[in-house]
């Protein structure tokens, strides 16, 4: 082991290191036994052994040694070529250096590995017959518009035919959950969200909207399109080598909350829409898909809101979902 004398001698360390030990004095731990791929003391045990000395919080050496673990177990396992492995190293420089502010491709990257699918799910388990969750995407934001049960979230300019949502939300015994606060946005009838078009100044397609005291919600909108996720760089590239396509069904998001239960968010998917079971990021579920059924009757139209010049193409498309949220305590249970 060497000593902070060693450290700091310029026969031993250059200068780079000399003026680094200025501020911090590394722990140097002595080499007592070679570590060889074959042996009974490998470059794993090397590594755990050195993070098990030197690691001081409990969790992040949890974290670091079954990623090390799993790690090497693949390379083991595939045997990796050098060249294999430098294109893997060149892809993930490329997702850093491709990342915007806008398009951040180490996202996209957990998204179409079904990490943040896989995440969203153990830190949210759900009791049986519960609503399933998924990620919220990247077009949430925290100003949303609040607005009435029953209104209209879309300006008249907006793209798409007719829609009206409406919803419950109750607990897993059946009852209402009064005053829950639901968040939700979508794109408009060609696939995009106001966020994506620059000259858009108020927000459109989303709004904050405050449960009814029977836990019911509804409001007048545009049925939304399909639509992809970003493809011009490595995540692209990557998901045209698996054979995949980048492109989104149809969906609607939601951000539910009420004091007491473990908030919700989620998204769905109407019936009708393709890449139903191929979606890139793997937030389709099968329990979020729901039929969705155009109404041709002026006088429903009327019920719901609409006025008949309002109505596109002869028809207002009519979404029905039950929302069933866990309570606080019930997710703690599972956990």
């Amino acid at each position: 082991m060497a000593t902070e004398e060693q450290m700091k001698n310029p026969l031993l360390v250059g200068k780079a290191i000399r003026a680094q030990l200025e501020e911090e004095i590394p722990v140097d731990l002595p080499l007592d036994r070679d570590f060889r791929e074959g042996s009974e003391y490998t470059i794993t045990d090397h590594m755990q052994d050195l993070h098990t000395k030197l690691v001081k919080d409990p969790r992040t050496l949890e974290l670091f040694s079954s990623m090390i673990t799993h790690l090497h177990a693949f390379a083991r396992e595939v045997r990796p070529t050098h060249d294999e492995w430098e294109k893997t190293i060149t892809f993930l420089t490329r997702c850093g250096k491709e990342s915007t502010e806008f398009k951040n491709e180490f996202i996209c990257l957990s998204d179409v590995l079904g990490m943040s699918a896989l995440i969203d799910e153990l830190n949210h388990p759900k009791p049986l017959g519960c609503t399933d969750s998924c990620e919220e995407g990247p077009f949430w934001y925290t100003d949303m518009p609040e607005l009435p049960s029953g209104c209209s979230i879309a300006s008249s300019d907006t793209t798409g035919e007719s829609m009206f949502f409406e919803a419950t939300i109750k607990d897993t015994k059946g009852q209402p959950v009064k005053g829950a606060k639901v968040d939700l946005w979508q794109a408009d009838g060609d696939g995009i969200y106001d966020v994506q078009e620059p000259e858009r100044e108020e927000p459109n397609d989303r709004g904050r909207i405050i449960a009814e005291e029977d836990g019911s919600f509804c409001y007048r909108g545009v049925l939304p399109t399909a639509y992809p996720i970003p493809s011009d760089g490595p995540v692209g590239d990557l998901l045209r080598l698996l054979g995949r396509h980048p492109h989104r069904s149809s969906h609607i998001h939601f951000h539910l909350r009420a004091p007491g239960f473990d908030p919700l968010t989620t998204a769905l998917y109407p019936s009708h829409s393709p890449f139903l079971g191929t979606d890139p990021v793997f937030a389709t579920k099968k329990s979020l898909i729901c039929d969705v059924y155009p109404e041709s009757d002026p006088s429903r139209w009327a019920e719901m809101g609409f006025r008949d010049d309002e109505v596109r193409n002869g028809r207002v498309w009519v979404w029905k979902f039950n929302f069933v949220l866990a309570t606080i305590d019930e997710v703690n249970a599972l956990k």
